[in-house]
């Protein structure tokens, strides 16, 4: 997934537009940046980073051949369970009040 990219993996069966229309308004309006600025600050706070680097680094050591896809295939479901309950909580609450706020002008 690229940067400023909105996964749609949850989005299976048929909801790739709404997705893409959310990412589009969260881009348009400056929201999506501050998202990641948040992001970034709150796991950097938390440690959470610093970890994951030292996870990775020991991931990728443990390749008998350097392969950038097997290692995101090994590194993203650990990001994805080790994500700190409160930064998903806050960032849920900031994406619930985006929609709230939005919502009415579509």
């Amino acid at each position: 997934m690229e940067e400023g990219e909105l996964s749609t993996g949850a989005a299976a069966g048929g909801g790739d537009e709404l997705y893409n229309a959310l990412h589009q308004r969260l881009v348009a309006s400056g929201e999506w940046q501050r998202l990641l600025i948040l992001l970034r600050r709150m796991l950097d706070e938390s440690g959470w980073e610093s970890e994951f680097q030292a996870y990775a680094t020991t991931k990728a050591k443990q390749q008998p051949v350097l392969s950038v896809p097997d290692l995101i295939d090994v590194l993203t479901p650990h990001a994805q369970d080790t994500l700190p309950a409160h930064v998903r909580a806050h960032l849920l609450d900031k994406l619930t009040n985006f929609l709230d706020r939005n919502l009415e002008d579509a």
